[in-house]
């Protein structure tokens, strides 16, 4: 049986976010990619992550097909101790940078996963910060156009 499509899309997102790491890109938050969870930064973990929070879909009927508008916020994380000057804001700036970079590719299709430019991105945002939290960041969030036919979520 087939993975359905939204596993696919997250699957992409995950593929496309950890490629961020080397070459072509300013930080290595790659390495630290996580589905479903923003976590708090910790001494143990790296400078910078990235989180992939799906949201509530947005289903519409067309004919026979379901058109399905999904928002996937991708959350630029950086730890709140980098050092004065703004260093940890400076950070989520690059993991900002580098998410547009890595996912905002030329093939809007995600590799034919979805038709032509059924992805679009909306306004970067701050992510709201609580006392005594260990990271800063801010929110790219993108809306995936998927189509689904009854019953058949592939």
């Amino acid at each position: 049986m087939d993975p359905s499509i939204r596993l696919r899309v997250l699957e992409e997102f995950e593929r496309r976010l950890s490629a961020i790491h080397g070459s072509g890109f300013e930080t290595n938050a790659g390495h630290a990619v996580y589905l479903g969870d923003a976590p708090q930064l910790g001494p143990d973990d790296p400078e910078q992550a990235i989180a992939i929070l799906p949201g509530v879909e947005d289903p519409r009927w067309i004919a026979k097909q379901l058109l399905v508008l999904w928002p996937i916020e991708i959350h630029a994380l950086a730890k709140a101790d980098l050092g004065g000057g703004g260093k940890s804001w400076k950070a989520v700036e690059r993991v900002i940078a580098d998410i547009k970079r890595a996912v905002e590719l030329e093939d809007r299709t995600f590799g034919g996963l979805l038709r032509r430019d059924s992805i679009e991105r909306g306004a970067v945002r701050s992510r709201e910060r609580e006392p005594g939290n260990t990271t800063v960041g801010a929110i790219v969030p993108y809306i995936v156009r998927i189509l689904e036919v009854w019953g058949d979520p592939t």
